[in-house]
């Protein structure tokens, strides 16, 4: 028997989309992984059918819209589908990486159906492995790294016999509990009343872009308002390119040591990195939001469960140009830490206040800039695998709905990669060229002399 679920909030967020920009693809993650080892293919198809039994957000399928435009959720009892490969080994790795690029692009429409594709690949260079691609709604980056890691566990144990890995929480039981939570009363109100309190505090948010003022000024004249404080979003053009930058292990390490000697995170440090930059490029703005997606994984259910647990908040900052780089930091860490207590909450409800306070036009924002941090690596965890030269790439939707999207994530030598997501119907490679120079800029002059103000490393960057 089937049980029906009512979306959690990070689900609604992706499904939002997809409704009001007529697009599927804003609400895809995609990603390689391979190792360069022969692989037996016919034992790896066995080991993913059983993931599929495992991890029971893959076979998550969504009812159609009813009269309200609202969806349920249920999880199908068996997914016993043959798994394809494919042979990509005559291809240079660039082109190979660049043809899975088009399959991301895929969208995956429809009711009641799979919304999980898996494709195992031979790859150039004597690499093989397989090709993930889902819906949004069934994962995030985090829940399929834990996947990946798995599936390679199941792979070893009947290729090598190592231990059979732990079982996984199961998705549905944790998914219940993440929609009793979001049902208790006396915690939304809770939660309310901190998002409130902020626009009670603070007033109406002041968009910031990365292109500087004139995007603003540019909606104020659209809409005839000179106190316009939000501009409006790209609707028509939501392709997106993507430029990547690699930061190498020692300067990673360096931004590291100084989280880790100052009690900081590595994602409050990139958001000081951002805004300072955004208020560098506005005439000094000290209001700054940047949206932040948190991962929302605390305990060992929440991180083995799989499913969509990632939610985006907005984090605003009001910091003066002579407030210090280290307190700087420390005043986005104790924001964000009081965010993360309130992050059952439904982000479109905080949207929603804001248009009910300020009457902003509609398909208008107040951020340009979105941050996702990654710290798990795409590699498989086993010590089978792990003198195994591995490679693994995620790739981008192919839209969206943010104007930048920046993802940081770790790469297996110890660097880091800086991943820029951009519309093209606005914006252009410089332009993410000047954000990362600066951002690394504002960064590395920071952690080295981090009693200098920002207003100081505005005007020395």
């Amino acid at each position: 028997m089937k049980n029906y679920y009512p979306l959690t909030a990070a689900q609604k967020m992706h499904y939002n989309w997809i409704k009001k920009y007529k697009t599927q693809q804003v609400s895809g993650v995609s990603v390689v992984a391979s190792l360069k080892a022969a692989l037996d293919f016919g034992l790896l198809k066995k080991c993913i059918q059983l993931e599929f039994e495992r991890y029971g957000c893959m076979r998550l399928r969504f009812t159609k819209p009813d009269e309200n435009c609202d969806i349920m959720q249920y999880i199908a009892s068996n997914d016993s589908r043959d798994i394809p490969i494919k042979d990509l080994s005559n291809m240079r790795m660039a082109d190979a990486d660049k043809l899975m690029q088009q399959w991301a692009y895929e969208t995956m429409d429809g009711n009641d159906i799979p919304m999980c594709d898996v494709t195992m690949l031979k790859l150039p260079d004597g690499y093989n492995g397989f090709f993930i691609h889902m819906d949004h709604r069934l994962i995030d980056s985090c829940g399929l790294i834990v996947m990946i890691n798995d599936l390679m566990q199941l792979y070893t144990h009947y290729r090598f016999g190592s231990d059979f890995p732990k079982d996984l929480a199961d998705f549905e039981t944790v998914l219940s509990k993440d929609l009793e939570k979001a049902a208790n009363k006396k915690r939304f109100l809770k939660d309310k009343k901190f998002w409130d309190d902020q626009l009670d505090i603070l007033g109406e948010p002041l968009y910031s872009d990365i292109q500087g003022p004139a995007i603003l000024e540019e909606s104020r004249k659209l809409h005839n308002d000179k106190n316009l404080r939000a501009a409006d979003i790209e609707l028509k053009n939501l392709f997106v390119a993507v430029k990547d930058y690699y930061l190498e292990p020692e300067p990673t390490k360096n931004l590291l040591d100084f989280c880790t000697n100052h009690q900081l995170s590595m994602t409050n440090l990139l958001l000081l990195g951002i805004r300072t930059y955004l208020s560098k490029v506005n005439d000094g703005q000290e209001d700054i939001t940047i949206e932040n997606f948190i991962s929302r994984r605390s305990t060992h259910d929440e991180w083995t469960s799989g499913g969509s647990r990632t939610i985006m908040f907005p984090c605003r900052t009001v910091i003066s140009a002579d407030t210090d780089f280290l307190t700087a930091a420390h005043e986005i860490q104790d924001i964000q830490n009081r965010i993360y207590m309130h992050s059952n909450y439904d982000p479109a409800l905080i949207e929603e206040e804001m248009r009910r306070r300020y009457k902003t036009p509609e398909n208008t924002s107040y951020e340009s800039c979105y941050l996702t941090y990654q710290p798990m690596t795409v590699k498989m965890d086993n010590p089978h695998l792990e003198n195994i030269p591995q490679h693994s790439k995620w790739f981008a939707n192919g839209a969206a709905t943010k104007k930048m999207y920046l993802t940081v994530s770790h790469t297996d030598n110890g660097g880091t990669n800086f991943s820029y997501h951009y519309q093209t119907a606005n914006l252009k490679e410089h332009d993410m060229e000047l954000l990362y120079y600066y951002m690394m800029r504002i960064l590395f002059k920071g952690i080295a002399e981090p009693d200098m103000t920002i207003g100081e490393i505005i005007e020395q960057v």
